[in-house]
């Protein structure tokens, strides 16, 4: 069966999330992988590639180091790598100091935050659809575990679908690890797979 788009759930590491990616991309051969983590870079010419292999520099919320392995397996494989987000996730400089600190944030600072995370889901969807148009082939989308729940805006919004992520005993996407459960790969397909192309 032929889907649209491949989401591959990124846990943010509380697994190796390479391992997975990587399994995926070499089977699937995708003409474009698209990541939250590569923010608003479009690495979709061998020379952009060679520049952020040299420059080792994604934004304050994201570390080279995460993304490095994922960067070098596209570059090798001659595949476009798009990021679906804003810079720095669109936070401003409090907001990322709170985050990357862990820091609790206040009833206000939480509704900002909230905000954000609308503008940025409804981008994610904007530059899947936009990629959608330059291939026949499925699109490998690498983005965070919370932004595939249920009632998602991807999830609402895109047909013929493939989610691979970490399950809960539930066939739910985990957000989190579960104590003493070990972590294991799942699939959701979205209800009209069956029907699509």
């Amino acid at each position: 069966m032929d889907f649209s788009f491949i989401f591959i759930g990124n846990t943010h590491s509380f697994v190796n999330d390479f391992l997975k990616q990587k399994e995926i991309i070499e089977l699937i051969k995708p003409e474009f992988v698209l990541s939250e983590e590569l923010e608003n870079l479009k690495l979709d010419t061998e020379d952009k590639f060679k520049e952020i292999l040299k420059k080792r520099d994604i934004s304050n919320m994201t570390s080279f180091n995460d993304v490095e392995k994922l960067i070098k397996l596209c570059f090798e494989n001659k595949i476009n790598l798009i990021g679906i987000d804003f810079h720095n996730f669109g936070f401003d400089d409090y907001l990322q100091k709170k985050i990357k600190n862990q820091k609790e944030l206040t009833k206000e600072e939480e509704r900002k935050l909230n905000e954000i995370i609308k503008k940025r889901e409804k981008y994610h969807l904007s530059k899947i659809l936009e990629c959608k148009e330059k291939t026949n082939k499925p699109i490998i989308i690498i983005i965070g575990c919370w932004h595939l729940r249920e009632d998602s805006l991807l999830r609402k919004k895109l047909k013929n679908y493939k989610i691979i992520a970490p399950i809960d005993d539930k066939g739910k996407v985990m957000f989190a690890p579960q104590k003493d459960k070990k972590i294991k790969y799942g699939e959701i397909i979205s209800n009209d797979a069956e029907t699509e192309n």
